[in-house]
């Protein structure tokens, strides 16, 4: 799942910590079942194109130590030519920036700790093959390497199975 902020205090604002430690009866029979989670709490380093595509690849990946504003700046400029690919929609850069609060939720509690990555990257599309050769050839292990990734990057792949916008919702 991802998440859309107006503003990344609202990971620390009192609404949403309160909600976090006041989980629903569903949520809390749920929880134990969510193993092995990554939750990210990231800022937008770079963000190309836009729109809700039916593809989705993440690429989690980590910097070399001395290498971050190398990465980075490769990246930024990578991304912005593959954002407008045929069959691609969007490409954008995340660094995540995990907020500080004073004791785990009640829902980390119920759940155990979530795994993190340092970055991710996302690359959304119509076309999944487009996206998938990109994946393997412009992003792949051996070109994060060479740019100063570390060697273990991770690759998710995601379809969009359904989406409601707020006025959808206020219809219900």
């Amino acid at each position: 799942m991802l998440y859309e902020l107006e503003r990344y205090e609202v990971l620390t604002s009192k609404g949403y910590l309160d909600r976090l430690n006041a989980p629903t009866p569903w949520s809390t029979k749920m929880m134990p079942h969510h193993l092995g989670m990554v939750r990210s709490q990231c800022r937008v380093a770079a963000s190309f194109g836009g729109g809700v595509a039916t593809s989705l690849a993440t690429i989690r990946l980590s910097p070399e130590a001395g290498r971050e504003a190398e990465l980075q700046a490769h990246l930024s400029e990578t991304l912005g030519t593959l954002a407008h690919m045929p069959g691609l929609t969007g490409a954008h850069l995340l660094l995540t920036d995990t907020p500080r609060t004073s004791s785990p939720t009640t829902e980390q509690q119920i759940r155990g700790k979530d795994g993190a990555a340092d970055w991710i990257m996302l690359l959304s599309g119509y076309d999944a093959e487009a996206i998938e050769q990109v994946a393997a050839d412009r992003l792949s292990p051996a070109a994060l390497g060479t740019l100063g990734a570390q060697d273990n990057p991770t690759i998710g792949r995601y379809r969009l199975a359904f989406t409601m916008t707020p006025q959808d919702m206020a219809t219900i």
